[in-house]
Parts: C-alpha cells; structure tokens; sequence
C-alpha cells in the first residue's frame, strides 16, 4: 500500500473529529496554514535538489508567498561548458588537437570540423562528457531556486537524445533553448523546439519532405508534448498526416548552427484536421513562419493541451496519481490559469505551490527520490563543497562523479530511456516505484555508504545541527527530522538511539558524557554508523 492509500483509509475510520484536523483532498485555495520547517522542507525538496539547513533557515525567515516567489524568479543564466581535455591520439599514435577550441575556452560555437572522421568523433564524445559535467556542476550548485528542477523537467517533457542526436553542439543549443525558456511561454518553447536542430535530428524532422511527409515528430507533437493521449484527446491519425505535411521542408545548416526552411522541400498544399481541432483547414503557403504559426496556435486551442501539461508538471512536482477529485480541484483550475496568462508556465506553478492542495499532509514523504535527488540532494544536505560550475580543471572531474553516480542509478542527463522520458512519471501503475529496483537500490546504498566510509560528507557537522547533541534522544529527534521526510516512529528512534548512541543500553548518559568529553573515537564511530544505517531506511528515500 503507498502512503496516500494508508491516508485515504485512515480517514475513513478515523471519525469526525480527525476530518476536521486534517486538510486532505484540498483544491487550489491560498495556503494558510503553519509555515514550520516541514512546510519548508517539502517546498524546497520538491521544487530544488536536497533542503540545506541554510536554505531551510533562510526560507523560514520569508512569508509562504515570499518564498515561493523567490524559488520561481531567481533564475541565472550561466556561461556554457567549455573544452577540459587535451591532445587526442588515434589508433596510430599521433596526438591530434581540438584546433577550433584552446583548452578552457567553450566550443559550442564550433562545428568540429576535424579532418579525421575518428577523431571528429572522437572530440564530440569529449564535448558531450564535458556537456554532462557542465550540467552536474549547475545542479550540485544550484541557487535558492527551482530553475535547475525545472530544466530537468523539460528535458524529460522533449526528451532529446544524446544517442539519437550524436551532436555536442546541437545538445547544447538545446539545452540551451530550455534554460533560457525554463519559466517562459510553454507554447513559444513547443515552437522553438519544433525547429529546433537536436529534435530535428531526433524525430527526424530534417528528412520530412513533400515527397515522402514523415509523421515521426507530428506525431510526438501531440501525443507526448501537446495535447497527450488522455481520454479527451480526440486528434486522429489524419491529424498526424495534415502536421507532418505542415512541417515539411525544415534543414539544418551547420556553420553557423541553424535551422532554415527548404521552400522547395514543402507541401504547399492546403492541410484539413479533424473536428477535434475544430475542422481547421491551413492553407497551403512557402511560409514557414506562417503555416508552423497556425500549426502551434490551432494545437494550443485545445483545452486539453493546457490540461495535459498541468498533469506532467504535477506528475513532476506533487504526485503521480491524478484521481478525479485532483482533475477537478486541481488541474482543471491550474489548467485555467495557464491559459489566462497565454501559457506562461510561471503563473501555474505560482498557484499550485501556492495552494493548500500542495501543502496538503496526503501530499508530503509521497515522492520517492529520483537518482539526482539522491545524489546531489544527499551532498547539498550534508553542506559538501564543490568547487565552481565553471571550474574545468577541478570542478569538471568532481561533476563526472555525480552524472556517473546517478546514471548508475538510472536517471542518465541527455540520455532518457525513451522519447516519452523517463518512466517513472508515465509509467502505470509503478510510477516513482520504478526509481527503486534490484539494480538500483544497492546502488543508492553503496553511494551513500561510501559518503560517510571515505568521510566525503561530515557526520559529526551534521549531528551540530542538533538543538542539543548530547542529548541522545534530541540528536535523534533533530537528525532525522532533516534528514528523513517520512517521520521515524518513536521504537524507531529508541532503536536508533540505543544501537548506535548507548550502546545498547537504556542509559543516556553514555553518550552524553562521550559527547561532552569530546570522544572522537566514540562520537565518530557512533555517528558513522548511525548515519549510514538511517540513508538505508526506506524513509530516506521518501521526498
């Protein structure tokens, strides 16, 4: 049974008196409830990577608003990734150089025009290494913000490829796309992408021609990106046919990096869809301004395309069962909202972050960890430094550890499984379960074993977080209240605090003199373990 099943049953027997205490089941009405450490922590461990104690003080200081509206408007635009490797010798031995790029300089802007086809290959395999570190360097020094949350979620939305696209450069420039969008306009994102050189590549947009209209993008358009395949989503095949042919005629020129529209190469012909699209006919033009215009904007006149993304961002942010009462109380609304403001993304998230319905107790310790959660939430947690995200010489090697680390565990950047993203957001009736498998689970634990084994995280700072460290039972209380979102039963705590602090005793004082004594052995022996057996509860991987 998941946690909201165990909520909903407890509310049915619970009587009157518990549904009165209780906010379960809440709409889009303004929160106004207690704002306390707990309501931070949800807030900044769903819309950010890890809560920091900093962040959690600093976000407590602030109005539930206030908050809020800083996590959605802090947002910086970094510089890009740039060359970190050296020479680069063939088969033969010959050392052979990145001649466009000297070593710290960025290379997005350069087409890797390498005489040597092995060589051409092998420089867009450093570039797209170097691209992952870039990424991992952002995320691990993320800001008070949900930007880096955020362009992870478009990337699972577009779900561009790097083994489809096999192009440093045109990764880039799409990642780039959705950062510089990443609170933007929904419907000028879908737009850009569309033309867009990666996705091009990817949903082989650049050999669709008049000739021989290939439907793989104008199908993906609005089935994973658009209007979706809900119950409501009536667009036929047909459809598909008519947006292919709209969508005719779109290149890619490699210096500079573009795309361009091939008159010669489209279908001038008028396009009709169906009546779930209101029977619209756009007429044939040499266009393409004009024709992709209508495409997008007769698409995004459906309700449904609003209602489609407000359910994956939900997915994303709250949880991964929509019921009715939540298509009702909560999408709908958000959906509406969405469409008021011409599909600026900003205003929907405001309201749903905003509203009782997010901070409702069914709604927390529900949303199992993803990969990056795990990884880089766990060292954010523990204040592990690292350097700069733009420090290649060693910033870079650093970041090859976290993308590694989480690809290990199955959330790989610029590499989803599929084109639907990753499965955990779509995948019924598994959803967020699918992050915890066979394979992944010993991995999330080695991980965080060797954190405290190899001292990367500081156990002992962490314990000074306690109101009271010497206190054994307010070390376990403080402790695994900020580390754990799912709370530890009270045999739970008794059982951590006597194996790990009392030595299997009921006597608090054998801690609390080491404590104070200042036992180093004792104290980081104890503390060691009991932190590497708390990352291994169930608990830990509640968010």
């Amino acid at each position: 049974m998941d946690r909201r099943d165990f909520f909903k049953r407890a509310r049915r027997t619970a009587g009157a008196k518990t549904q009165k205490r209780t906010n379960m089941f809440s709409g889009l009405a303004p929160y106004a409830g207690s704002w306390t450490a707990n309501e931070v922590m949800h807030l900044l461990k769903r819309t950010m990577f890890g809560a920091k104690k900093a962040d959690i003080d600093y976000f407590l200081t602030l109005t539930p608003d206030a908050a809020i509206d800083e996590l959605l408007n802090n947002i910086a635009a970094p510089t890009p990734p740039v060359r970190d490797y050296g020479l680069i010798p063939d088969e033969f031995g010959v050392m052979w150089d990145d001649v466009g790029v000297p070593q710290g300089q960025t290379w997005v802007n350069d087409p890797n025009m390498a005489s040597n086809p092995d060589i051409r290959g092998t420089i867009n395999a450093l570039r797209v290494q170097s691209l992952r570190k870039w990424w991992a360097g952002l995320i691990i020094n993320q800001g008070r913000s949900i930007q880096e949350k955020m362009i992870m979620f478009w990337h699972h939305h577009f779900s561009v490829k790097e083994g489809e696209v096999e192009n440093a450069q045109f990764l880039y420039r799409h990642h780039a796309l959705l950062r510089a969008n990443v609170m933007g306009n929904f419907k000028d994102l879908v737009k850009e992408v569309t033309i867009d050189p990666a996705m091009l590549v990817h949903l082989n947009g650049y050999v669709n021609t008049k000739q021989a209209p290939d439907e793989n993008y104008a199908r993906e358009l609005q089935e994973l990106f658009t209007v979706g395949r809900g119950q409501d989503s009536l667009y036929t095949e047909d459809d598909v046919i008519a947006a292919a042919r709209v969508l005719t005629g779109w290149r890619i020129n490699m210096d500079p990096l573009s795309s361009y529209f091939d008159v010669s190469a489209h279908d001038t012909g008028p396009k009709t869809f169906s009546s779930f699209y209101n029977n619209t006919t756009i007429p044939g033009s040499g266009n393409d301004n004009t024709e992709l215009d209508a495409l997008v904007n007769m698409i995004f006149n459906s309700p449904e395309t609003a209602r489609f993304i407000c359910r994956k961002l939900y997915r994303w942010f709250v949880y991964y069962q929509i019921d009715d009462a939540t298509e009702q109380d909560v999408i709908i609304p958000m959906a509406t909202v969405l469409e008021s403001n011409n599909y600026d993304v900003k205003p929907a998230l405001a309201v749903l972050f905003k509203s009782e319905h997010f901070f409702d107790a069914i709604n927390q310790a529900c949303y199992i960890k993803t990969p990056f959660d795990m990884v880089v939430g766990t060292l954010r947690e523990f204040n592990v430094s690292f350097p700069a995200y733009n420090n290649y010489t060693t910033g870079y090697p650093l970041f090859w550890s976290l993308y590694s680390s989480a690809a290990d565990m199955q959330q790989e950047l610029f590499q989803p499984p599929d084109v639907s993203g990753w499965p955990s957001y779509y995948q019924d009736p598994m959803y967020f379960e699918l992050w915890v498998n066979s394979n992944s689970l010993p991995r999330r634990a080695d991980f965080t074993d060797a954190l405290v084994n190899d001292a990367v995280i500081d156990v002992r700072a962490f314990a000074n977080y306690s109101s009271n460290p010497a206190d054994p039972n307010q070390l376990v209380n403080d402790v695994t209240g900020l580390l754990l979102r799912y709370p530890l039963s009270d045999n739970s705590k008794t059982y951590v605090k006597t194996h790990f602090l009392t030595n299997n005793t009921t006597n608090d004082s054998i801690w609390t003199n080491a404590w104070n004594s200042n036992n180093n052995t004792v104290i980081n022996n104890s503390l060691k373990e009991m932190f590497k057996f708390l990352m291994n509860l169930p608990e830990f991987h509640l968010c």
